[in-house]
C-alpha cells in the first residue's frame, strides 16, 4: 500500500497503474495525513461504501498476509489492488486509501496490525480457504432433486395442515425474517431464470437423467460475465441507460427476462399460491414451499447481524452492481456474498402492480462458495446410518444459492458456519386442488389477482375457450 503519492522514481502510485512492485516506497512527509483526518475519510468512505470497503479490504489483507513484509510491499498492493476501486471511489477519499497512519513499523508507512476498515462478516475466512473445484459429479444419494430436500421436509395432503405448518414454523422462528417461494413441482431446484439460461448453455444434465461424470454448474464469475453482457445490451442497444443495474435486473426480471434474482414474497400463502397454481403440466406432481431466513440464528449472547434488507443506496443502487467489484473469493467471503449466511432482500419500488399485489421481493445472493470444510455441515445420510455429504454439484443442483434445510417443526439453532436455515414443505399431487380452493374461499387469490396487469389478461383471454361459429348470425 502506497505509504506516500510518489516512490523513489517520482511515479505516483496513488493515481497510476505504473508503480513498480519491486522497489522500496519512500514516505512523502509533506504529502501525508494526520492520524485524525486519515480516520475522518476513512469513516466517509466506510460509510458511502460501506460494502466496497470491507471486500477490499480482505483483498489488502490477504496480500499482506502473502507478502511476509517484503521490500516493495506498499507498491505492490497499490499496483495490484488499488486500480481495481479507484473508479469507484472520488478521487479524496481515493488519495487517502494510499496512506496508513503510522510509520512506527520495520517498514515505513504501514501498520501491520491495523487497516483501515473493519472486516465484519458473519463467516470466517478459513472456511473457504481450499474452494471446491467448479465441476463435480452428483453423489448416488441424488438421484432426483427432491433427495437433496427430503429429510427435513414436512409433507402437506390438505389446507388445514398447510396453515397448521405455517403457524407451527413462524412460532418457531421469532426473530428471524422469512420470505417464501412455491414451486408447482417438488423436483426443481431453487435457480433463477439466469441460472436456468447458463445450466442449459454448460450442457448440465440433471440427476434425474443419471448422468455420469461431471457437471459443469456456472459459478459466480460465468454468472456475472454474464450479468455485464445483459447490461451492455439493455444499455447500448435498447438504450435502457437510465437506471441503476438493479432496476434494470427487476425491470427484465418481471417480463421474464434472465437475471439471478429469486423471486419470494413475504406472505406464505401467497408462496403457496404459486406452488399449487393450476398448470396441467405439473398438477400430477407433489409441490414445494420453502421459507428462506435472511439471516443466521444468533447464538445466545451474541449481538444481532445487520439487516439483509437492502435500499438503493450508494452501494445497491450504482450504475455497477455491488458484486461485481467482488472479484474473488477472499472479498466475496468479507461481505457475506455466497457464503449462506445472509441472503439479501430487496423489496423493489412498485412499478408493476404484480409486485404489491403478491407482496414481493427478490432474494439476491452470489453462487455458493464450496469447500470441503462447509460441505461437512451438509449430511446426506438418514438417521442412524453412516455419514455421507453432499456434493458441490448436489448443493447446487438444489439451489442456486446456499438453502442449509432445517426441521420446520423445531426451533432452529446457531451453527458454526452461520448458514441461514432454510425450511421446506412438500405439497401433495393431491391436495393441490383443495388448497387451491380454500386459497380463493379464504383469501380471493385468483389468478387476476395475483397477476393484476394487462399482461396476464392478454395471456389469458388468448388460452381461453372463445365463442365458435354457433355463435355467428344467421
Amino acid at each position: 500500500m502506497a505509504a506516500g503519492d510518489q516512490d523513489d522514481e517520482g511515479n505516483d502510485i496513488g493515481a497510476s497503474d505504473e508503480a513498480p512492485a519491486g522497489d522500496d516506497v519512500e514516505v512523502d512527509e509533506d504529502s501525508d495525513l494526520a492520524a485524525d483526518e486519515i480516520q475522518r475519510v476513512s469513516d466517509d468512505i466506510a460509510h458511502l461504501r460501506p460494502l466496497l470497503s470491507q471486500a477490499v479490504t480482505a483483498q489488502w489483507r490477504e496480500s499482506i498476509g502473502r507478502s511476509l513484509m517484503t521490500p516493495g510491499l506498499q507498491a505492490a498492493i497499490a499496483q495490484n489492488l488499488l486500480p481495481s476501486v479507484r473508479m469507484n471511489l472520488n478521487p479524496k477519499l481515493f488519495r487517502a486509501l494510499s496512506i496508513m497512519p503510522e510509520r512506527q513499523t520495520p517498514f515505513p508507512g504501514l501498520r501491520a496490525d491495523s487497516y483501515i476498515f473493519a472486516v465484519n462478516a458473519l463467516t470466517r475466512a478459513r472456511t473457504y480457504e481450499e474452494p471446491d473445484p467448479p465441476s463435480s459429479p452428483y453423489s448416488p444419494q441424488l438421484t432426483t432433486v427432491g433427495n437433496y430436500f427430503a429429510n427435513d421436509e414436512v409433507r402437506i395432503e390438505s389446507f388445514s395442515d398447510l396453515t397448521k405448518a405455517i403457524d407451527i414454523l413462524v412460532r418457531k422462528t421469532e426473530g428471524l425474517q422469512l420470505v417464501w417461494r412455491g414451486a408447482k413441482d417438488a423436483n426443481w431446484g431453487i435457480h433463477s431464470s439466469l441460472y436456468r439460461r447458463l445450466l442449459r448453455i454448460n450442457g448440465v444434465v440433471l440427476p434425474e437423467e443419471d448422468p455420469q461424470g461431471d457437471q459443469a454448474f456456472p459459478d459466480e464469475a460465468q454468472m456475472v460475465a454474464a450479468e455485464k453482457q445483459i447490461l451492455r445490451t439493455a444499455r447500448s442497444d435498447w438504450r435502457f441507460d437510465g437506471m441503476s443495474a438493479l432496476e434494470t435486473f427487476a425491470r427484465l426480471q418481471h417480463v421474464g427476462g434472465p437475471t439471478r434474482l429469486l423471486d419470494v414474497t413475504k406472505n406464505p400463502f401467497v408462496g403457496a399460491w404459486f406452488a399449487v397454481e393450476d398448470d396441467p403440466g405439473t398438477d400430477e406432481a407433489d409441490a414445494r414451499l420453502t421459507a428462506f431466513a435472511t439471516g443466521p440464528v444468533v447464538a445466545h449472547g451474541k449481538s444481532a447481524p445487520p439487516s439483509s434488507q437492502i435500499e438503493l443506496d450508494a452501494d445497491w443502487g450504482a450504475r455497477t452492481p455491488p458484486w461485481h467489484l467482488w472479484t474473488d473469493a477472499t472479498a466475496r467471503q468479507a461481505v457475506d456474498w455466497g457464503t449462506g449466511a445472509r441472503r439479501r432482500f430487496w423489496v423493489p419500488p412498485t412499478y408493476d402492480p404484480r409486485i404489491a399485489a403478491q407482496n414481493a421481493g427478490f432474494i439476491i445472493d452470489g453462487v455458493p462458495i464450496t469447500s470441503g470444510r462447509i460441505r461437512s455441515y451438509f449430511k446426506s445420510n438418514q438417521p442412524g446410518e453412516s455419514p455421507t455429504y453432499w456434493n458441490r454439484a448436489d448443493l447446487l443442483a438444489a439451489s442456486c444459492v446456499y438453502a442449509k434445510t432445517f426441521k420446520p417443526t423445531r426451533t432452529p439453532r446457531s451453527n458454526q458456519f452461520s448458514l441461514a436455515p432454510t425450511f421446506t414443505f412438500r405439497i401433495t399431487a393431491a391436495a393441490k386442488a383443495d388448497i387451491r380452493t380454500m386459497l380463493i374461499a379464504r383469501f380471493g387469490y385468483t389468478r387476476s389477482y395475483i397477476y393484476p396487469d394487462m399482461a396476464a389478461l392478454s395471456d389469458h383471454l388468448y388460452k381461453s375457450d372463445l365463442p365458435g361459429p354457433e355463435a355467428m348470425q344467421e
